[in-house]
């Protein structure tokens, strides 16, 4: 009842918060939108706004302040609405005009369908055990608890933002956070603004909104691109289900695994879209920002071009490697159309993303140096190479003649999947552009590059190896998402072929849909029963099980009393036991814990952890060392009575305020940090 209640809460929020300043904005552009373009652009560009107004208010130490933004956006609007524009009102959200050679898009029932796919994306929402049912209180009074590391981190980088901006990293105290966190930005401006709890925005509502409103972007400008609403469905259906040719592989060999990870080595593409990642509402923004591009190269409006710049640049904090993939897809274009067709639009727009994505890159950059030192490394292949070693072929294909004739091409093929039927529609955008061909070249260099990028670069933090490079994969996912486009517009001229020669529309229709799904959702319905397997390995080679946990009352009572007791941003020193109760369900931070090694240069991880077990080495021997709890600012120190014990004398610089059968916890006082610890 009460989940219902916040969700409750949380549809007034985003009307609040995402609609209505949207709103406003397109109402004082004078933009001309259908009912769902209207929707959903304006929450796109109003969360946007709203996210801007939280984190000024909160760097001018005014978070409480913020209602007052909330307020200011509704009186606005209930007054523009009453009284001056009703004229403007309608006048904003008439179907939106075409060009006059392609035709309007027809008036049908395609929004059924798109219906259908959002709630087929909920329901897969509500079966993984990591979204829904995961940190929810059961009968008898403990909680259920999935503490996948993404989710840990995204629930903790939202806490952080509820008291800190620009935020600390969580999981490594003292250290400025380096990762980009406009997703959970909106999350703890929600918590703020409604009085939600994190938890429930990061795993239950903040998700359904980003996945409705991804597909609503998707739907938007494939339908626009395709002039036609059942075809923009069926782009959506396959953006969020449809996957590569890993089942092919995976049926011959019978092998347990995530099929696309292992023949691959890149992650299923709906892996992002459903793991409590930012790509998902910055698959949202990219869609966004092409039907904002896609409008202004028809009207040449000012207007669309201030919001496709908006929209392109808001990606940097969202998700900063399709931000990349786009500006540098949409750079290249805007010089070779100034340079061969002297058409200075795309330059405009590149220009103007640029002015005001600058002050969102240079942050990035310098926190990025200082801290996580993400490099690039050149290592043509190696994708390729893992690939053709799980299949088996390997041996045979020495050399790189057979390397760029065989085993490439295998590659591709498999990766791509079903999107392949698009790819000589690719190479023809790119190698035979025209004037009038300006987005149709940046959506097809955006493809390749991503793919040519990730497989002749690896992304990682300076210093570590990995196996699976999850970050270079993330632009061959990403070129994946738009590579289906060009592969639904072959599967439409099919469409149109047969009902040219006398084929029932419906029949034409269910073959089409028939050969989408047949050969694209094997691997996806593969990777989400594999994800609901208790016996398969996860991401640190434990059996999947091995990660369902549940919480019991004395581990609650110990986040209760530092929910009570500690000051938001506290340091807290726990076992590995506790790092994630104590992350997701406070509002403090920690040491050492989840995914540090891509938060900090990895000398300050080593030193870290090195300091972190020799604490605890030295505790268990009844020595306290003050050196790591100087260094970290540590607040509180957790004792498990298990597993660390309570020495016999405890120095003066710690006091015990609170304990149970479980657990004992010690608040760190620093001004007595410098004396010696007594000898057990």
């Amino acid at each position: 009842m009460q989940i219902f209640f916040g969700a409750c809460l949380f549809v007034v929020a985003v009307v609040l918060l995402g609609y209505v300043p949207g709103k406003l904005l397109l109402i004082a552009l004078k933009r001309t939108l259908s009912p769902l373009e209207d929707v959903t652009l304006a929450c796109f560009v109003g969360l946007i706004v709203s996210g801007v107004a939280y984190w000024l208010i909160s760097f001018a130490h005014q978070a409480r302040l913020y209602l007052l933004w909330v307020l200011a956006t509704a009186v606005a609007f209930v007054w523009l609405y009453g009284t001056k524009t009703k004229t403007l009102w309608r006048y904003s959200t008439k179907p939106a005009s075409l060009s006059p050679e392609s035709g309007a898009v027809s008036c049908d029932r395609s929004g059924v369908a798109l219906g259908g796919v959002i709630v087929l994306g909920v329901i897969v929402l509500a079966f993984l055990p990591f979204y829904y049912t995961n940190l929810t209180w059961r009968a008898d009074g403990t909680m259920r608890a999935y503490p996948v590391p993404d989710v840990v981190l995204h629930i903790a980088m939202a806490n952080e933002l509820t008291h800190t901006v620009p935020p600390e990293a969580p999981q490594f105290s003292g250290h400025a956070l380096s990762y980009h966190y406009g997703m959970d930005l909106l999350t703890a401006m929600f918590a703020s603004a409604a009085g939600l709890n994190t938890r429930d925005l990061t795993l239950r509502f903040v998700p359904t909104l980003f996945l409705a409103l991804s597909m609503l972007s998707v739907f938007c400008f494939s339908r626009s691109w395709l002039r036609s609403g059942y075809f923009g469905a069926l782009v959506v259906f396959l953006v969020f289900f449809g996957e590569d040719f890993s089942f092919i592989p995976g049926l011959l060999l019978r092998e347990k695994v995530d099929w696309s990870l292992r023949y691959f080595s890149v992650p299923p593409a709906v892996l992002p879209l459903f793991y409590t990642n930012p790509i998902l509402p910055g698959l949202g923004l990219l869609f966004a920002g092409l039907f904002c591009l896609q409008r202004y190269l028809q009207e040449r409006s000012g207007a669309w071009l201030l919001l496709t710049a908006l929209l392109f640049a808001a990606l940097i904090e969202v998700k900063i490697f399709t931000a990349a993939q786009i500006m540098c897809s949409l750079g290249v274009a805007a010089v070779l159309y100034l340079v061969a067709f002297r058409n200075a639009e795309l330059f405009k727009v590149a220009a103007c993303t640029a002015a005001l994505a600058a002050p969102l890159v240079w942050p990035v950059l310098l926190k990025n140096r200082g801290e996580a030192n993400i490099v690039t490394k050149f290592e043509p292949g190696l994708y390729v190479s893992q690939a053709m070693e799980a299949i088996g072929i390997k041996d045979r294909l020495s050399g790189w003649l057979a390397f760029v004739t065989v085993a490439l091409p295998i590659y591709l093929i498999g990766s791509l999947g079903l999107r392949v039927i698009g790819v000589p529609a690719i190479l023809n955008a790119i190698f035979r552009p025209n004037p009038k061909s300006a987005l149709r070249f940046i959506l097809a260099l955006f493809v390749v590059i991503g793919l040519l990028f990730a497989l002749m670069f690896s992304i990682t933090p300076a210093g570590w190896t990995f196996r699976y490079n999850p970050v270079s994969g993330t632009f061959v996912v990403q070129s994946k998402y738009v590579a289906w486009l060009f592969a639904v517009e072959v599967l439409q001229t099919f469409y149109r072929w047969a009902v040219g020669r006398g084929v029932y529309s419906s029949v034409a229709a269910a073959a089409i849909m028939a050969i989408a799904i047949g050969l694209s959702v094997p691997a996806t319905l593969q990777h989400f029963v594999f994800w609901r397997n208790p016996d398969h390995l996860f991401g640190n080679g434990k059996p999947f099980g091995k990660q369902l946990q549940s919480y019991n009352a004395e581990t609650l009572a110990v986040t209760d009393f530092l929910t009570k007791d500690a000051q938001p941003g506290d340091v807290v020193l726990s076992g590995n036991e506790l790092l994630a109760p104590v992350l997701a369900l406070t509002n403090c931070r920690v040491p050492f814990g989840y995914l540090a090694y891509a938060a900090v240069a990895r000398s300050d991880y080593i030193r870290r952890e090195f300091a972190v077990k020799q604490f605890w080495k030295d505790w268990r021997l009844g020595k306290i060392q003050g050196e790591l709890l100087r260094d970290a600012s540590v607040k509180y120190v957790i004792v498990s009575k298990r597993t660390e014990g309570v020495p016999a004398k405890i120095p003066t610089s710690l006091s015990e305020v609170f304990a149970n059968s479980e657990f004992a916890i010690f608040k760190v006082h620093r001004e007595s940090l410098s004396k010696a610890a007594p000898k057990p």
